[in-house]
């Protein structure tokens, strides 16, 4: 007899009056596969997953072992070998799973057996899917525990059989492995625990132990959410509210922002600080390595031999930050329950510290305003300051930014926020005005430096884009910050006039202290009125210089910085007093002037003065030409 060739007709008695079905004597029934879903979603409900995954497991092997052992001496078989195709045409036949195996491996003498092949139209798949949605592990554990206790009763020796691919866990397919016991690796073996024989009224005492722990900590988590809420409401600190966090779970908590920052911590032991720095350290913080936990499901460490475990603080719509978690032992069902709990009030005071800095933001703004037009008298302003949490002594400087469009001024406006949320930021006729403190100085940022920062951030962000940017002088109080305003704003207007005349940029940013001589000059004469001027006076000469790769303006500056001496001009630049008098003639006929007269050698001053201002950063970044990026 041939397995292919087994039909149903063949194995089955039907009494035509009582209706009972056999198979070689064993009484059998057919029972609807939603009725087994239904089975299963309330074994699930009672025991829970792990405890309903080893029962089915249990239920199939003894199905699978029956079986076994009522085809065996049903037919004359071909060979031992043939009954290992007899189980898979079983399932077929009765409808359970369409099985096609693969590849069959035995040694008898040995005791080496692998089986493979793939199982379709699993039921199991179906239901589990309908009632439970994609699990994270292989869920057709009837089918695997039919196949292990068949094969285990043919072969004579144990037999393991899994899923290396499962629909119920999102793959394409159903596949199963069959192994020999002495085959297996130890995290295969490890399956061998389901098992182990437990009778149902253990697997319900057990469910009834873990269900009076929910409801005690049920009770708990009660009292908890309604301590942190009263803290809410009594308006306390972030702080007070995680100390209540670490008492109820006798583990020290940290919370984070999104981007790693530490808002807060309560810790139990001083060592778990120092764990806490190290798993930052070494395994990465989260917003640098982007393993964000999902809601509900945190993410476990272990470092020193003490736990971590960290939640999402928010939705996965609004993320807020994170709760880490640091133990000796990882979390328990009851203590995860009451983390959860935390991580939602902790979600609600953050959120609803966003929106009072939302406000804040635009208080902020309007009163930056109200400074920059002057509309208030000095009293006022100190007054409004202090209300707004601002130190109207702290020195600061206002940035200007230019965007060419305006819904990309927008665009870039919202980013900005997002990226530098301690810079405040605000749109004023046309541009982006941001409020740069000595904070940010504190922080190892010089202005130029800081506006480096945002043009490269821009730039990642935004492929094209034209955007100037200028930085005005220190204002020492906010009072003063106006002057600081009108500084930075000549700037970047200037910029964009000396642009649009066709002078190179070398830099789209421009910082008060490399601009202060040219702003001078811009009180008396407009920005075209400047830009004209340069170009007049040194257009042509860096033009030469660009094509010919020449020296002429370092020549005129060293000529201008020795006073007009040839010997010590001619030795600072290594050339020679003939080579030298060549340049400067070359210069006088580009610059149309006589070196030798004063009021010439005064406009070239001024040029200079307004090529210097330019010159900003030039060492550490690439000319216009070079920066497609933004322009």
């Amino acid at each position: 007899m041939k397995a292919h060739r087994l039909l149903l007709d063949q194995l089955l008695e039907v009494n035509p009056r009582t209706g009972i079905i056999r198979l070689n004597g064993h009484r059998m029934a057919l029972i609807e596969t939603s009725a087994l879903g239904l089975l299963r979603r309330d074994l699930v409900a009672t025991l829970g997953m792990d405890r309903a995954k080893g029962f089915l497991m249990r239920y199939g092997w003894a199905c699978g072992q029956s079986d076994a052992k009522a085809i065996r001496t049903m037919f004359n078989w071909e060979s031992k070998d043939e009954l290992f195709f007899v189980g898979p045409q079983l399932h077929t036949v009765e409808g359970i799973v369409t099985v096609e195996p693969q590849e069959l491996r035995v040694d008898w003498e040995s005791g080496s057996l692998v089986f493979t092949g793939e199982w379709r139209h699993s039921y199991e798949a179906d239901e589990h899917l309908r009632h439970f949605g994609v699990s994270e592990e292989p869920v057709c554990w009837t089918l695997v525990g039919y196949a292990s206790g068949y094969l285990t009763e043919i072969f004579g020796r144990r037999v393991l059989v899994y899923e290396p691919e499962c629909r119920g866990r999102g793959d394409a397919r159903c596949l199963y492995m069959a192994k020999s016991w002495e085959l297996c690796t130890d995290a295969e073996r490890a399956l061998g625990q389901y098992y182990e024989a437990e009778s149902l009224a253990t697997e319900l005492d057990r469910a009834y132990q873990r269900i009076s722990l929910l409801n005690q900590t049920w009770k708990e988590s009660m009292v908890l959410h309604r301590r942190l809420s009263e803290l809410m409401f009594e308006e306390k600190s972030l702080d007070e509210i995680v100390q209540v966090i670490g008492d109820a779970l006798h583990r020290s908590v940290f919370v984070e922002n999104l981007k790693g920052r530490l808002l807060s911590e309560a810790v139990l032991d001083p060592d778990h600080r120092q764990v806490y720095r190290e798993w930052k350290a070494q395994s990465g913080a989260i917003a640098r390595t982007g393993k964000e936990p999902a809601v509900g499901k945190p993410e476990h460490w272990e470092s020193g031999g003490n736990f971590i475990e960290v939640l999402l603080i928010g939705t996965s719509a609004n993320r807020f930050g994170h709760l880490c978690v640091v133990g000796a032992k990882p979390m328990g069902e009851g203590e995860l329950i009451l983390a959860e709990r935390a991580s939602n009030i902790c979600a609600i005071h953050l959120f609803q510290e966003r929106l009072l800095m939302k406000e804040a933001r635009l208080h902020l703004a309007d009163f930056l305003d109200e400074v920059i037009g002057g509309r208030h008298d000095e009293q006022t302003l100190v007054r409004r300051a202090r209300l707004l949490d601002i130190n109207p002594e702290e020195p600061r400087r206002l940035v200007a930014f230019r965007v060419e469009q305006e819904e990309q001024m927008m665009e870039v406006f919202y980013f900005l926020q997002q990226k530098y949320p301690e810079f405040e930021l605000f749109p004023k006729n046309g541009y982006l005005i941001g409020l740069y403190s000595e904070v940010q100085r504190r922080s190892g940022d010089t202005p130029d430096e800081f506006l480096q920062s945002v043009f490269n951030t821009c730039q990642k962000k935004f492929k094209v884009i034209r955007m100037l940017a200028g930085c005005g002088r220190l204002a020492q109080s906010v009072v003063s910050i106006g002057r600081s305003y009108d500084d930075a704003v000549s700037i970047v207007d200037f910029l964009d006039v000396l642009e649009t005349s066709g002078v190179p940029l070398r830099s789209r940013f421009g910082v008060y202290e490399q601009f202060q001589t040219v702003l001078i000059l811009m009180k008396a004469a407009s920005h075209q009125e400047l830009a004209d001027f340069y170009r007049s006076v040194l257009g042509r000469l860096e033009a030469y210089d660009q094509k010919h790769r020449g020296e002429l303006l370092t020549t005129l500056r060293a000529y201008l910085a020795h006073t007009g001496n040839i010997r010590k001009v001619a030795g600072a630049l290594y050339v020679s007093e003939t080579g030298l008098r060549y340049r400067l003639r070359k210069i006088e006929e580009l610059c149309r002037i006589n070196l030798d007269d004063g009021e010439d050698r005064f406009k070239i001053h001024l040029a200079l003065q307004i090529h210097d201002s330019l010159q900003v950063r030039r060492s550490s970044g690439p000319t216009r030409r070079d920066q497609p990026e933004l322009n």
